[in-house]
Parts: C-alpha cells; sequence; structure tokens
C-alpha cells in the first residue's frame, strides 16, 4: 500500500511525470515500437496539457531516435557500403546534398522510423544533421497527437 501512495504522489508532479514521459517515449522510439511517437503525445497531454507534453516528447523523440541512429552507424561499421559498392555511391552523393530535406519529407509522410533512422545511419550525413531533420519532420504529428490528447 505504501508503494502505490507513493507512486500516486510522484504521478502528481508534474516534473516527476514529464521526465517519467521522457524515459519512455525515449525508450520506446529507441527500441522502434511502432505508434510510439503519437501514442506517447496523447497520453503525455492528457497528463501534462498541450504546451508541456509536446518539448517533453519531441526530446524524447529525439532522444531515442538518435540513439538508435548512433547505435546503428556503429554496428554496421561500413559493411554496408563494402556490400553494396557503387550501388550506394549514387544514393550517397544525392543524400549529402539533400539528406535532410528526404528524412524531413520521410517523417512527414509517416514512413517507418527504422528504416528511415537505418538508412540515415548507413548515409554519410552529421548526426546533428539528422536530429534537426528529425525534429522537423515529427513535429507536426507530435503537436497534433498531443493537441488531441489534451481535448481529452
Amino acid at each position: 500500500m505504501e508503494s502505490v501512495e507513493l507512486l500516486l504522489g510522484l504521478a502528481e508532479n508534474d516534473l516527476v511525470l514529464a521526465l517519467l514521459l521522457f524515459a519512455g517515449t525515449t525508450a520506446l522510439v529507441a527500441c522502434c515500437v511502432p505508434g510510439a511517437i503519437v501514442g506517447m503525445s496523447v497520453s503525455a497531454a492528457s497528463l501534462l496539457g498541450n504546451w508541456l507534453a509536446v518539448p517533453v516528447v519531441s526530446t524524447g523523440a529525439l532522444a531515442g531516435s538518435l540513439i538508435l541512429f548512433l547505435t546503428i552507424r556503429h554496428a554496421d561499421a561500413g559493411r554496408a557500403r563494402r556490400r553494396l559498392g557503387s550501388k550506394l555511391q549514387t544514393i550517397e552523393k544525392r543524400f549529402v546534398k539533400h539528406g535532410a530535406w528526404y528524412i524531413v519529407g520521410l517523417r512527414l509522410l509517416g514512413a517507418p522510423h527504422f528504416l528511415v533512422t537505418a538508412a540515415s545511419a548507413l548515409l554519410p550525413l552529421r548526426a546533428s544533421t539528422f536530429a534537426t531533420a528529425t525534429v522537423a519532420g515529427l513535429l507536426p504529428a507530435i503537436a497534433t497527437a498531443a493537441a488531441a490528447g489534451a481535448a481529452l
């Protein structure tokens, strides 16, 4: 009984709740759980309100995406480049020039998170460019889902 009361007490503190939602979003995105971003946006907005939910879920989604991006980049270590050879060079040239726009577009269209992140990690793209494009592409969906969650 005491542990239940302790958890209920923690849930009443918005900062603790925001940190838990951030950690949950980060873990779910890093583990490639489908629909995690929308679900966490709705949940966070219903618990915290729209204006606090959007930055909490956005930073959690960014952290999870970067964890996945860097893990794939480190785990691959050039194997895909050696395997695909010249086929990858044409894609790399375009991606270096317009990679951020491809990521934003794919995120806006709802392409599978893992595929966009994995492709970005395998191509020569700076992590900062990936992070900026990811936030820009995910923010409209997060804000829309948070608005729906705040209305609950």
